[in-house]
């Protein structure tokens, strides 16, 4: 059951009706012009893609030219690029980078952006690292989801989308396709009803990634609710034990998870996750070389 979602900071209200974020330090430092919001439900040991929100006051902050760095202790673990995605969602203040934690602990992500009048600001915020995640991760077989497809509903595809018009990623079961060894693109929310107008987008760019690669991966949609206008639960959705949406998962021809995507993501990172799949890579792309 979801109990939060990337709250893109003061810009809009969670998709689950929570705030904030569990991954972040609730006191985002802004004392040097930035606000830095994290979008991750969970960071965990290792590779992570990490989502970002800037701010400078309650003004968004956009286009800018951004990186983040690890801190622990005084001590610097990596610098990454942090890359500007709110283009392809109507101009939210999102960012997306690739970071790698060695250890569990909290650490303190610095930020510095060059913002589009040629101005510096710069912000930080704390963060907890955990070794559990709560939504399946990388690395982890997928599981034999059995959500509803277009032909349990008589083909009336708004019972199990949300989206205006629904999409057609409903053809099978993501069990079918573990079961016929087909690589998957999974996409789970609810583009019709997200609060926050991310998932609706995020279903866009997939679709752009459709046209090049919908005859390479069994592309997939799992909604939140069932019916998908309806406030009755989709098991399917709760059994991924999601804190947000939208997700998008990427699994290859052994059922292994490959990649994974919380909240707003860019075409070029999804092709990156599309090739590393269909070629076998665990992960798909390596994070810190994608940054």
């Amino acid at each position: 059951m979801r109990t939060a979602a990337v709250a893109l900071g003061l810009l809009a209200a969670a998709c689950g009706g929570g705030g904030g974020n569990d991954a972040g330090s609730s006191s985002a430092a802004a004392a040097t012009g930035l606000t830095v919001q994290p979008q991750n439900s969970t960071l965990l040991v290792g590779e992570n893609r990490l989502g970002l929100a800037l701010l400078q006051g309650r003004a968004p902050v956009l286009g800018a030219d951004a990186t983040v760095t690890v801190q622990q202790g005084g001590r610097t673990v990596e610098t990454a690029r942090a890359e500007f995605a709110g283009h392809e969602y109507k101009d939210i203040p999102y960012y997306l980078g690739a970071v790698a934690f060695p250890a569990q602990g909290v650490y303190h992500l610095a930020v510095a952006a060059t913002l589009r009048d040629g101005s510096h600001a710069a912000g930080g915020v704390d963060v907890l690292v955990t070794t559990k995640s709560p939504e399946p991760p990388i690395g982890l077989r997928m599981p034999a989801l059995k959500q509803p497809v277009a032909s349990d509903v008589g083909g009336k595809l708004s019972q199990i989308d949300s989206g205006v018009p629904p999409d057609t990623w409903h053809t099978e079961t993501v069990a079918q396709g573990l079961a016929q060894h087909r690589p998957m693109v999974v996409y789970f929310g609810q583009p019709g009803r997200c609060a926050t107008e991310t998932c609706g987008p995020t279903v866009t760019v997939l679709q752009e990634l459709c046209t090049t690669y919908c005859g390479k991966l069994l592309f997939e949609h799992v909604e939140v609710h069932y019916p998908a206008s309806a406030d009755t639960d989709n098991p399917a959705f709760d059994a991924m034990n999601f804190q947000s949406e939208p997700w998008v998962y990427f699994v290859d021809a052994e059922g292994v998870i490959a990649d994974r995507y919380e909240g707003p993501v860019t075409l070029a990172q999804l092709r990156q996750s599309a090739d590393g799949t269909l070629a076998g890579r665990v992960p798909a792309v390596e994070v810190a070389a994608a940054s």
